[in-house]
């Protein structure tokens, strides 16, 4: 038997995670360089550590998404969405990858 929404923040589920998926894909698009830029841009952070570049990526991700109770984080295989017991992961671009590796 399929899973129905519990309450509102179930229900925005796409939202967000539409919302997510089109700042990867905005974040994907740019070169290593604009990507690093962009991150301090609207973060106002100039990471200097794998944990830094970590907070400063999900900062800039969850910037311009109405999360709606929804929980955003890094994840072995990419983004996570989170909300309760519920986890959507979404896979990263290479340039942002990168930009976690150096």
């Amino acid at each position: 038997m399929a899973e129905r929404p519990h309450d509102m923040t179930d229900l925005y589920l796409a939202p967000v995670v539409l919302g997510v998926e089109g700042r990867l894909e905005e974040l994907g698009a740019l070169s290593s360089d604009d990507l690093g830029f962009q991150v301090i841009l609207e973060t106002n952070i100039e990471p200097r550590d794998t944990a830094e570049r970590r907070k400063a990526l999900i900062e800039t991700i969850r910037r311009r998404v109405e999360l709606h109770g929804w929980e955003v984080s890094l994840h072995e295989r990419g983004v996570a969405v989170s909300h309760d017991d519920h986890t959507i992961v979404l896979g990263l671009p290479d340039n942002v990858r990168e930009y976690l590796r150096d």
